[in-house]
């Protein structure tokens, strides 16, 4: 049984033409219409709730307003009245009825038992801003300059003033509001204050119940207020507490309200007479001073009225235009199907791969076909000559790429050849650092297997020790390009062992020049790695002989002579009181013992120089020089000009024993009797050259003797660079360049 796709796909182009346009433009009229009817719904919800909204606002505000204005007024009076109560007063202890204390004791009693809502209550401040009355005895008396409100009442005197007030047994201070009026002879300002919070008792409902009543939304929409514990204050059908209302979904709709202060709400609502539960959508806002709940509210229905209108319009503007397109694609689709039949025809000769067709391009063929065919045919032509150019051109592309690929292949087998016969190993990382490509030489030097080390990372193949030093080269390679040569890098082979190599690196770009993969070649130095380690050790051992002699020379041998110039002297003592003539022989016996104490002396501190510590590399090196002059009568000259070493002591005392293995080396094989040692200094480098005339260095010389290696080895110690020339005829100079 054929899917509906085959059978669309064996219809005649006329009725596939018609079923497309249909449903395409039914398609497209739907959804246009679609975004139309939300374009509308949307705008229509954004006004419905702005409308809404700014009704609650409206109201918000006039509440605000009426209650400020009732407020105001309540406590205006309230001034008012007291006023005039002070001035009856006054005027009676003008007229004598009452001394002024009397009259002011009185008042203090009428003001002070006054109450004001709740906790409001009357005090007067005289123009210093002390208390001369006040409910509170405590307080009367007292100054109270130091808060604002109170200097602003000094200031002003009359008028309507709001503020915040924490009295001393509460937490938090609250909004507070006074009227104030002045009474001159006696300089009190007669103030009557309340908290806000309990201005709603000053408030008169119906100065605003009839504007809230008259705003309707829709055909039965209107708005309420409530205050915090669901009871109403003003609602055009319900009267008491609601705060358990349901909905007919069972939502606590007020309870919502009172819990949140502020916001949307949408539910299931019927007012009283109607039979049905309709939905509802109220927007609600939250007066604090006067614990008020503001709300606006109307039935979505209502509210969305004009969209059935949008709907209504469009469905009938769809099936109208539905009529009119079918039969116009019906008509189209024949005309252009009939004219095409002949086109086929012509295309069918052509697919059989004979490109030497041409179709005839006269105005106008047997069946009558306009100008469209015919321009179809000449671009028909024009097709069928470029495929027979392409034709011709791709036979010899092919050819071309054939011998190519052939080059390209033996290139490439060349190019693996090369890769898996040299001993160094060679990789190619991408950039989750996965070995991607690699030669047997790799495998070898790594101990891993082909699978292995496809699965394994650069950081699963590196030591643990060095292996962040190696992570920092990667990444610097991926943001610098630039290449890394001879890396030392430590592999931890598949056996646990480890291998130490030396490792270029460079970037892999694609064509588009982005850095793809880094590549590398990797050659093993271990046994390299443990001469050099051999090494270290045999001059370490070197130095602790070197450093044994040294001490036994001076602390035995040493010892040992200056003994027998003990023994001497107490024997030419003993010999001058028989009076011998052989004093003359113990004398000289005593003058070699001394000379020999002497330079073992000297000797013990060539091996051992601990004043190198004590007084630096330049007085070394000018005791050296003294010790070879007195061993071995040669002369031994230092040019230093006043050169200050400001190395370690590690490195002064390799550069002293480089510069002493040179020097004796001089002496002892090439016989020179001067040795010159210039210590100069070179921008942030030093330069120290040993220069004799003895009998010389081959000119291309090669160390193999242990004296050189171990210069070699200890100029390497302090990142020094080593040299050693010269000739028969002009003696030998060994110099070393280190930074200082």
């Amino acid at each position: 049984m054929r899917t509906p796709i085959e059978i669309f796909q064996a219809l005649p182009i006329r009725f596939k033409m018609f079923y497309t346009y249909s449903v395409l433009f039914s398609v497209m009229i739907l959804f246009g219409g679609l975004s139309v009817f939300l374009s509308v719904g949307n705008t229509l919800e954004q006004k419905i709730e702005s409308e809404l909204s700014n009704a609650t606002e409206r109201i918000l505000n006039m509440v605000r307003t009426t209650a400020n204005a009732s407020v105001k007024n309540y406590l205006r009076a309230v001034a008012e009245k007291n006023y005039e109560i002070v001035s009856l007063y006054h005027k009676a202890v003008l007229d004598g009825d009452f001394t002024q204390e009397e009259a002011q004791s009185k008042l203090r009693k009428i003001l002070s038992g006054q109450k004001i809502g709740r906790t409001g209550y009357i005090y007067c401040l005289d123009s210093n801003g002390t208390a001369v009355v006040h409910p509170n005895s405590s307080v009367a008396g007292h100054s109270f300059t130091q808060f604002e409100f109170i200097r602003e009442q000094m200031q002003r005197k009359d008028g309507y003033l709001e503020y915040e007030w924490k009295n001393p047994e509460e937490d938090n201070s609250r909004p507070k509001a006074l009227y104030m009026t002045y009474f001159e002879p006696w300089d009190w300002i007669i103030s009557v204050s309340s908290y806000r919070e309990e201005f709603s008792e000053l408030i008169n409902i119906s100065n605003f119940k009839d504007s809230i009543m008259s705003l309707k939304f829709g055909r039965s929409g209107y708005s309420y207020v409530i205050d915090s514990t669901g009871q109403v204050i003003v609602h055009p059908f319900l009267s008491g507490n609601l705060y358990d209302a349901r909905d007919a979904d069972g939502q606590y709709l007020v309870r919502h309200q009172c819990e949140t202060k502020n916001g949307k709400l949408i539910y299931s609502w019927r007012n009283p007479g109607e039979k049905i539960h309709r939905k509802k959508i109220v927007i609600y806002n939250y007066i604090p001073e006067y614990d008020w709940i503001v709300a606006s509210s109307g039935y979505l229905e209502e509210l969305y009225e004009p969209l059935k209108s949008v709907r209504n319009i469009f469905l009938l503007m769809f099936f109208v235009i539905l009529i009119l397109v079918i039969p116009a694609t019906l008509f189209i689709a024949g005309g252009i199907t009939g004219s095409l039949k002949q086109l086929e025809k012509q295309l069918i000769q052509g697919a059989d791969g004979d490109f030497t067709g041409r179709m005839s391009t006269s105005e106008r063929d047997s069946n009558g076909a306009g100008d469209e065919i015919r321009k179809l045919a000449v671009y028909y032509n024009s097709f069928m000559d470029r495929l027979e150019q392409y034709k011709r051109k791709i036979e010899a592309e092919a050819s071309e790429r054939k011998i190519a690929a052939e080059s390209l292949k033996k290139s490439e087998e060349k190019y693996r050849t090369i890769l898996e016969n040299i001993e160094d190993g060679y990789f190619e990382i991408d950039n989750q650092d996965r070995f991607v490509f690699f030669n047997s030489s790799m495998m070898r030097i790594t101990g891993f297997s082909d699978e292995d080390l496809k699965t394994l990372t650069r950081e699963g193949i590196s030591a643990p020790k060095g292996a962040d030093r190696i992570r920092k080269v990667f990444l610097r390679l991926w943001e610098t390009t630039e290449a890394c040569r001879a890396m030392e890098w430590t592999i931890l082979k598949n056996d646990g062992t480890f291998c130490h190599t030396e490792t270029s690196l460079s970037v892999i770009p694609d064509s588009q020049g982005r850095i793809v993969g880094i590549r590398g070649v990797m050659r093993d130095v271990t046994e390299k790695h443990e001469a050099k380690r051999l090494e270290q050790e045999i001059i370490d051992i070197s130095e602790r002989e070197r450093m044994q002699i040294g001490q036994y020379l001076h602390d035995d041998l040493s010892s040992h002579l200056l003994g027998i110039e003990v023994m001497h002297s107490l024997l030419e003592k003993k010999l001058t009181r028989l009076g011998y003539a052989e004093l003359v022989s113990v004398g000289k016996i005593r003058g070699l013992v001394l000379e020999a104490i002497d330079k073992i002396g000297r000797i013990s501190r060539g091996l051992c120089p601990v004043n190198i510590v004590e007084q630096g590399l330049e007085f070394a090196l000018r005791e050296l020089c003294y010790d070879i002059e007195k061993i071995y009568n040669v002369a031994c000259i230092l040019n230093s000009g006043g050169y200050q070493f400001r190395k370690d002591d590690r490195a002064a005392v390799h550069i002293y024993y480089i510069a002493r293995e040179a020097a004796f080396n001089a002496v002892k094989h090439g016989l020179a009797d001067t040795i010159r040692l210039n210590l100069e200094k070179r921008g942030n480098r030093t330069r120290l050259e040993i220069r004799d005339n003895g009998s010389g260095l081959p000119e291309n010389i090669v160390p193999k003797g242990m004296g050189l290696r171990i210069m070699q080895y200890r100029a390497r110690r302090i990142g020094a660079i080593l040299e050693a020339r010269g000739s028969k005829d002009s003696g030998s100079v060994i110099s070393l360049t280190f930074n200082d």
